[in-house]
């Protein structure tokens, strides 16, 4: 490789890795956590029949695990394919921020499950590369940043 091709390989590379361009949480999958809780004041609720979210298996198991959980609490390995659709699903719905409100309950997603008001968050595991940056944004389906996979215990 002739010295040119080299250095313009390195500066598309450079660009890349400096401007953002390698963002890509979900790479290695994530977590999805849904939490039993009753309905915060001014939180949009989506029905979890809706058509939107009905047909996304992890939210759906995550629900149904809560419902069925002595401690009201459900977490969800989410894997590399299914991660893009579930943080697609999940983005679409409002975002209940309790900052916003002033209110004690979670910030998240909230849905309607069983008659029962459930939060979910997503959030992805860590990249093993430092070239990656895998974290979330905060608010866009879970509370930003990204769980490291060992510490979790789902290595």
């Amino acid at each position: 490789m002739n010295r040119r091709r080299f250095l313009a390989i390195a500066g598309c590379a450079t660009v890349s890795v400096g401007s953002g361009c390698l963002d890509d949480p979900g790479s290695n999958g994530g977590l999805l956590e849904v939490l039993r809780t009753t309905e915060p004041p001014n939180a949009t609720i989506t029905d979890a029949t809706d058509e939107r979210i009905r047909a996304v298996d992890p939210v759906q198991e995550g629900l149904q695990q809560a419902a069925n959980a002595r401690d009201s609490v459900a977490e969800i390995e989410v894997t590399e394919a299914e991660y893009e659709t579930v943080a697609q699903a999940l983005s679409e719905r409002p975002w209940y921020d309790r900052s916003e409100y002033g209110s004690r309950q979670p910030s998240g997603v909230y849905f309607r499950y069983e008659n029962e008001a459930y939060v979910v968050t997503l959030t992805p595991f860590c990249a093993d590369s430092p070239l990656v940056d895998a974290g979330s944004e905060r608010g866009e389906y879970g509370w930003g940043g990204c769980y490291d996979r060992e510490e979790w215990g789902y290595a």
